[in-house]
């Protein structure tokens, strides 16, 4: 592996060492400095020999001095560089990546987000081109980082980075990103508890559940699908209203005795319980509805009962 002691920081800076001392190796087989980063461990250790920037020895100063500050930071970062984006993150970076870490680290924007790189290509082309730095308060990505697709949102400013050995003078793009999913989707599945809370308020109990699902349907990021039953006198669920189904599918009977045990959703357990009961679909149902660019969700999902 190539040593990265000219990109990160030393072992013992500005500090005389002690007479006849031995000093010790700069490669990453060496001691561990105390508070060492897992980044600053992984960059070292990368053979950076076998990705397009080279070996460390090589780089500019501008991306040198870049690392370091990198690394520094607990704000999560991301530095991509030369005209292939090769991707160098820090510490705080790595739950952003989810399951690309530590795999996404040397390696091109294009594979490490290929989900998202239509989208990205221009945000990132736009600073490194010399064109002004791009900046978006909230922006939408379909994520895939735990297995299957997710809607996500961050706060994210790209800017470019000064390299006179560059041929335009700009060596990389640093990505400066705060997720704010939780956010976001708290704020909007607040708004459509409040939503659901004014649907109620109708003649009839079939009214209100169809003001309620009128509601649902205009939110389906959030609720892909939903059925609401109503405990008839005869030991039976009626099926009055529905969102994100299609008319006779076998997701939805028209009409669920309560006794049966063998229903596809478990309406005694709740009602006895009076408590959200958790079906499982895929094995059950096959394909389930999905909300809009969902991307599919966990691929064994499951949908409450209460």
């Amino acid at each position: 592996m190539t040593p990265l002691s000219a990109a990160l920081p030393s072992e013992a800076p500005n500090r005389p060492e002690a007479p006849n001392r031995p000093e010790a190796p700069n490669r990453p087989e060496a001691p561990n400095r105390p508070g060492r980063s897992e980044m600053e461990e992984r960059i070292r250790s990368l053979d950076w020999s076998k990705t397009p920037i080279g070996p460390p020895e090589n780089w500019p100063e501008a991306l040198k001095t870049m690392v370091r500050i990198l690394l520094a930071n607990r704000f999560p970062m991301l530095l991509w560089w030369g005209p292939e984006y090769i991707s160098i993150y820090n510490d705080a970076y790595i739950p952003i990546l989810g399951q690309k870490h530590p795999w996404g680290l040397g390696k091109p924007v294009r594979e490490c987000w290929s989900e998202i790189w239509d989208i990205l290509k221009p945000l990132i082309d736009s600073p490194f081109l010399g064109e002004p730095a791009t900046w978006s308060e909230d922006i939408e990505l379909i994520l895939n980082r735990a297995g299957f697709m997710e809607e996500t949102h961050f706060t994210i400013a790209y800017s470019p980075v000064p390299d006179e050995t560059a041929p335009r003078g700009i060596g990389g793009v640093l990505a400066t990103v705060h997720e704010i999913t939780a956010k976001i989707v708290g704020q909007r599945r607040g708004i459509l508890l409040r939503e659901l809370a004014s649907a109620v308020e109708a003649r009839t109990a079939d009214e209100a559940c169809l003001n309620a699902t009128a509601k649902l349907a205009a939110r389906a990021k959030d609720i892909p699908f939903a059925l609401i039953y109503l405990y008839r006198d005869d030991c039976t669920a009626a099926l009055v209203a529905s969102s994100g189904i299609e008319d006779g599918a076998s997701i939805a009977p028209a009409s669920i005795r309560i006794d049966d045990d063998s229903a596809l959703w478990p309406l005694r357990e709740a009602q006895v319980t009076g408590q959200m009961q958790i079906v499982q679909l895929t094995s059950r149902c096959g394909p389930i509805p999905k909300g809009p660019e969902s991307g599919g969700g966990p691929t064994d999902p499951g949908a409450p009962v209460s």
